[in-house]
């Protein structure tokens, strides 16, 4: 092959000289380059044949348009010999602009080229391109080339044209590789092109000779000069030329097989009937197709043979010439086309079939068919690597004795087998010979089933790999990259499936078992205890639900941090479950509370037992943080089935009752159910349900007790407490629904609804009777709620009142919760100008602490207190401590819960400066309390 030249000035490319053989360049997908090469082989004998296809080829694959320009006899033209286009106009225009003009030898890019013999390769074509022929101009200037590639057309030493292929504006400039790929189908296409000439000045010689000895002994000659393989042989069917291509191709020397009969010598065996219908048609119309043909060493190889019979002028059949071509190549890279198809359509099946779901083992089962099927192997196998990843399990096969699927595990350790070669080597191991095999040993299981050939590769999950895919043959097999590439892609479809499978089966354990515990959750306690229910009635047997609350799990949360609760929770959780039969059932329902399902309980004894055992698990500390110790209790309600009761959650609806019932009396205590529980749970449910009903219908009702001073009895400030008027039940008192509203979460929504009321009255009081500051209570869910500052801020703002006269009372559980940062909540109310006050002081765990730290500026003594002074049992010494520290603090005191004058008397006497009561007034509507403002004074004795 000719080297490439560059155009001066046409691009900083470098296009090396091309080695000598051709077939060293890969510039496009061989079987694409391959197929040109098999369609100009089947137009081998017209020239003009060959060089139209050339052109209209290279036109489609490399560039825009293709000319192929033939030197004259004379060797000082290019004639135009052929074009090539994509769109007719074009290539119309170049046909009618080259044929009105010649272009000589020496002139233009094209004419260097076949004056030199040398390839030009112009990148980028510059603006002034005087290189350009005269007869090109018209082409250039119409549609803009920017690109050419010119490439002599050599055959046997001489060039014989010059094909220039070009791009326009419209495309990408050309690239080395596309000048590479342009010499080498020039370079093919003029062998080509010659030796079809070659063939058409043999027929013409032979038409000009009247005898046959003459013709073929001048065909003889033409014959050396080409590559094709060719015979010829008599009407007798015996040889008479053979020519060097065909000595190559068959391996005979000609002297071997000139007077022999060749249709029987080069014809494979068990082929009688395909040569019968040859030796019928040839002497009529010629025969053309494959057949398997033999060398002279007896291998076979696949061929194409067109075979023409030869006559005289006169039309008397004198023998045949035969064009053959070996297809072994082509036919090699078909049958690995096909079979590339075929993997990688059993690969999309399974990936199908793995997407439509359905058991693992069924899938991992198919696919050992697919592998024994698709690459001819005795044996497939999935091992699944165990938890321990000593060993694999069996998973799936084929080939292998029954019983040993899923069955059998063979060691990991990666010189006891292949399986764990492979996944020490993180890539596919392939095994040609298991007896000359040093890395590891071959195993037992393969030795056993006489295995002597295998690859294997990695199934490799999300996570840790799943285990390993191998193909196994009893007979010695190199496997091809190919036959790896589709065992990897068959074990990458397992995996997703096999982690799709792992995923559902860990969404659905999520699904029915807690997170922090590891025990069964609220919906697969109740499916369980459905279950005991059904199988009670069929045996008669009797069902107990032990609901377990752990007492003051707050103080935990609150004081040690939720990683200790947490620390505590699932210690508990491995206690009950030690403390329980195996076939009795601990859950937990979230938070502190668990729930116990023992079956076969005959009394209720024995379930009292059974809650002792549980409750006996709190008897020993828990370790919770470092060397921090915790002792805990619990508060359980137990509940035996009655009768024909068949409901899992009203079962669990009265053990729930029992534990609350437990709670109410003390804690740390067992409670049995009884039908009164359930009543007051059912009046639980249905005060809720009522009381999210009145905060939708405005049934709520803001009432105002006097903050009274005790030296002149005037009205310092007004509490609002809240009251709800029931359509059936009549006016509520806060203790019928408030602990309702704490549990439900609805004490939020309530407690905005007293800050609005209270807000637009002190706001209108205070335009009346100048400032009048009013109380409001927050719980510790509202003060945990994050929202709390913005909404108090915005209730200020809407209502129009001061903030100097709204005061916030606090309880001492809302400054418990450190994770909701109250201290920081409290700094922000206070800068909004709120007061804060601390309420039922003294019956909290560290009071004193809470007015060291928190923003407070005063305190409510709890109505306990008070009430005792009537007595003789050292309240007054308590209420007097309180009033010392308080002064000590500058805090101000409200005194709580005054009912008698004897209550006023004493803490006059200590110094006490504010208190309310039934002594002064009751908590009133608005217009009472206007009235109690009007007067400006209220009396003890009124």
């Amino acid at each position: 092959m000719q080297g490439v030249a560059h155009a001066r000035n046409c691009g900083d490319a470098d296009l090396k000289t091309a080695p000598g053989d051709a077939d060293a360049l890969v510039v496009i997908p061989p079987r694409t380059l391959a197929d040109v090469f098999d369609e100009l082989a089947e137009v081998s004998l017209d020239p003009q044949a060959v060089l139209d296809l050339t052109a209209a080829r290279c036109a489609e694959l490399v560039g825009d348009g293709c000319l192929i320009r033939l030197i004259s006899d004379d060797g000082a033209t290019l004639e135009p010999a052929a074009y090539g286009h994509g769109e007719s106009d074009r290539r119309d225009f170049a046909r009618e602009s080259l044929e009105r003009a010649a272009q000589r030898v020496g002139d233009g890019v094209s004419g260097k080229v076949a004056e030199t013999g040398r390839a030009t390769f112009v990148p980028v074509l510059p603006p002034d391109a005087d290189f350009i022929a005269e007869p090109l101009r018209p082409y250039l200037e119409r549609y803009g080339v920017h690109s050419l590639i010119a490439a002599p057309m050599n055959a046997r030493g001489r060039v014989v044209g010059v094909m220039l292929v070009s791009r326009e504006r419209e495309s990408d400039a050309f690239t080395e590789g596309d000048a590479e790929t342009v010499v080498r189908l020039a370079d093919r296409a003029a062998l080509m092109f010659d030796n079809a000439r070659l063939f058409g000045a043999l027929d013409r010689q032979l038409a000009e000779h009247q005898r046959a000895d003459e013709r073929i002994r001048f065909q003889a000659g033409l014959l050396e000069q080409i590559d094709t393989a060719v015979v010829a042989v008599d009407n007798d069917g015996r040889c008479t030329e053979f020519n060097p291509a065909a000595e190559r191709l068959f391996g005979y020397r000609r002297e071997e097989v000139v007077g022999t009969r060749l249709l029987g010598l080069l014809a494979a065996p068990g082929q009688e009937a395909l040569l019968a219908e040859v030796r019928a048609a040839v002497p009529e119309r010629g025969w053309e197709g494959e057949s398997l043909l033999r060398r002279k060493d007896g291998g076979a190889f696949p061929g194409h043979a067109r075979i023409a019979p030869i006559r005289d002028a006169g039309g008397q059949y004198l023998g045949t010439v035969a064009v053959v071509q070996d297809l072994t190549e082509r036919k090699t890279v078909e049958q690995r086309l096909e079979k590339r198809a075929a993997e990688q359509a059993a690969v999309a099946a399974l990936g199908e079939r793995a997407l439509e779901g359905g058991p693992l083992e069924g899938l991992l089962d198919h696919a050992m068919e697919v592998v024994a099927h698709v690459l001819g192997v005795e044996f497939a196998a999935v091992l699944e690597l165990t938890d321990d990843e000593r060993s694999f399990l069996l998973k799936a096969g084929i080939g292998f004795r029954e019983g040993l699927v899923r069955n059998i595990t063979v060691p990991a350790d990666w010189s006891d087998s292949q399986a764990g070669f492979t996944m020490l080597a993180k890539e596919p191991v392939i095994v040609e010979d298991f007896e000359g095999e040093r890395r590891f040993q071959a195993g037992n299981l393969l030795r056993e089933h006489s295995a002597a050939s295998g690859a294997s590769v990695i199934v490799q999950g999300r996570g840790k790999p799943f285990g390993i895919l191998g193909a196994y043959s009893r007979q010695r097999r190199a496997f091809s990259a190919d036959d790896v590439d589709f065992l990897q892609a068959l074990a990458n479809v397992l995996a997703d499936a096999i982690d799709r499978v792992r995923t559902e089966e860990d969404a659905r354990r999520r699904g029915l078992h807690d997170p922090l515990t590891g025990l069964p959750n609220r919906t697969l306690v109740l499916d369980r205890i459905a279950h005991a229910l059904a199988r009670a009635d069929r045996s008669e047997g009797s069902v107990a639900v032990l609901f377990l609350d752990v007492d003051n799990f707050k103080v935990v949360n609150d004081s040690l941090g939720h990683r200790a609760g947490d620390n505590l929770l699932r210690q508990l959780a491995a206690r009950l479950s030690d403390a329980v039969r195996p076939a009795d059932t601990v859950g937990r329902f979230g938070g502190d509370e668990f729930v116990v399902l023992c079956e076969d309980v005959t009394d209720e004894p024995m379930a009292l037992r059974i809650a002792g055992r549980l409750a006996r698990v709190f008897s020993e500390p828990f370790s919770l943080e470092g060397d921090d110790v915790h002792t805990a209790s619990a508060s359980i309600g137990v509940v035996l089935r009655e009768g024909a009761q068949d409901n899992p959650e009203e079962l669990l609806r009265d053990a729930d009752a029992a534990m609350y019932r437990a709670k109410e009396r003390g804690r740390s205590r067992v409670e049995l159910f009884d039908t009164g529980m359930r009543a007051r749970a059912i009046g639980r449910l249905q005060t809720e349900g009522d009381l999210r009903r009145a905060l939708e219908r405005d049934e709520l009702r803001v009432v105002y007790q006097p903050i009274v001073a005790l030296g002149d009895g005037r009205i310092r400030a007004f509490e609002a407490l809240v009251r709800w008027e029931h359509p059936e039940r009549g006016l509520l008192s806060p203790a019928q629904f408030v602990p309702v509203a704490e549990e439900s979460g609805m004490i939020v929504a309530l407690g905005r609804v007293v800050l609005e009321a209270a807000c637009r009255q002190a706001a209108q009081w205070s335009a009346l009777y100048g400032p009048v500051p009013i109380h409001v209570n927050l719980s510790a869910r509202q003060v945990a709620d994050p929202n709390l500052v913005d909404s108090v801020a915005h209730v200020l703002r809407v209502s129009g009142a001061d903030p100097a006269t709204l005061v916030l009372e606090l309880t001492e559980s809302s400054l418990l919760e450190r994770v909701h940062s109250p201290g920081e909540t409290l700094a922000r109310l206070k800068e909004l100008g709120i007061s804060l006050i601390l309420d039922d002081f003294g019956t909290g765990y560290s009071s004193l602490s809470y007015l060291q730290h928190f923003p407070l500026s005063g305190l409510k003594i709890d109505r306990s207190f008070v009430a005792a002074l009537s007595g003789s049992n050292g309240s007054g010494a308590i209420v007097d401590a309180i009033l010392r520290m308080a002064r000590a603090l500058d805090l101000e005191v409200v005194a709580e819960g005054l009912e008698t004058t004897e209550h006023l008397d004493v803490l006059r006497r200590l110094g006490c400066r504010f208190g309310q009561g039934y002594l002064f007034s009751r908590p009133v509507d608005v217009s009472a309390a206007s009235a109690l403002l009007e007067a400006g004074r209220v009396g003890a004795d009124t």
